[in-house]
């Protein structure tokens, strides 16, 4: 077990480090304001909801990630806010993020296109439980250092929609805040929050009464990380029952699949099955993610 756990906290070092260090969910449509703070409102419908995620359940301290969300259209004020709180699990390390996002709106003369201009503010704490890593690095220098960190940043974004096609680019973490545990002798490098660069774009195309087919893509860019391409498509019927498949490249494909209840009440899921390489040490267990989301007004989704 012990080897396990040192190869998890491998990964976890790696993916923190070297790769994003803001946590992504499978479902990113739902999610639009939590990617661009100029999303924000711009659905036109008021909502709240709670995401659970957990990764490669074959791992002990397999990662996962739990998440309270809102977003909420502002008309009188012709703006939206966004927000929410996540925390994020990997074996001994954890990270607990809030973000709190507002989108100034700019609607077209004709009153069918939207323009969003926003900016976001996020706060993150990193801890280390020692007690989970003593036994196995006893002498390394980051047990030394401090159990957790607490870091601000801020973000920008731009997000257009005329409810058929929606574009939207954003940068996350500007100001690369400091977010070093222990100074560590002869080290090159001191941690910080590396920036997140996220373009998104959806279209839907009508086929039938009240059945629309929705394309989408992501590009993440991310310093010292390769960049993540995310490319799919979802059919919704009536608003009521929705399905999807996304494939990230060279990582992973995301069966989705949704429902709405009670007009207000929705239920989603999504399974992702990883490919080489870590599909080899993950036995399958892949990725399980599960949503609600509760509208508070209905309107028509972007």
């Amino acid at each position: 077990m012990r080897k396990y756990l040192l190869t998890l906290i491998l990964i976890s070092i790696f993916c923190t480090v070297k790769s994003q260090q803001l946590h992504f969910m499978s479902q990113f449509l739902q999610y639009n304001s939590m990617y661009n703070p100029a999303a924000a409102g711009l659905s036109q419908r008021n909502f709240v909801g709670v995401s659970y995620r957990s990764m490669w359940s074959s791992f002990p301290g397999n990662p996962k990630t739990f998440m309270v969300y809102g977003d909420f259209d502002l008309p009188s004020l012709s703006s939206g806010i966004g927000t929410y709180v996540y925390r994020d699990e990997t074996g001994p390390t954890s990270r607990t993020g809030v973000q709190f996002a507002y989108s100034y709106h700019i609607t077209s003369k004709d009153k069918k296109s939207n323009f969003g201009i926003g900016i976001e503010l996020r706060g993150l704490q990193y801890a280390i439980d020692k007690t989970k890593l003593s036994a196995t690095l006893a002498n390394d220098p980051a047990l030394g250092g401090a159990e957790n960190k607490f870091a601000f940043d801020a973000g920008a974004g731009l997000f257009w929609t005329n409810r058929k096609l929606s574009v939207g680019a954003a940068v996350s973490q500007l100001m690369q805040s400091k977010l070093q545990l222990a100074n560590v002798p002869n080290s090159k490098e001191g941690g910080k929050l590396y920036r997140h660069y996220n373009f998104t774009a959806n279209y839907q195309l009508q086929t039938g009464d009240n059945i629309f087919i929705i394309p989408n893509a992501m590009v993440r860019l991310i310093e010292n990380s390769p960049a993540e391409y995310d490319f799919g498509a979802r059919v919704d019927y009536q608003d009521k029952i929705w399905w999807g498949l996304n494939y990230r490249v060279n990582q992973f494909w995301s069966l989705q699949l949704g429902l709405k209840i009670m007009q207000r009440v929705r239920m989603s899921y999504s399974y992702d099955y990883y490919t080489a390489p870590i599909g080899v040490f993950t036995d399958g267990s892949g990725a399980h993610e599960i949503g609600l989301q509760f509208d508070l007004k209905k309107k028509t989704l972007l």
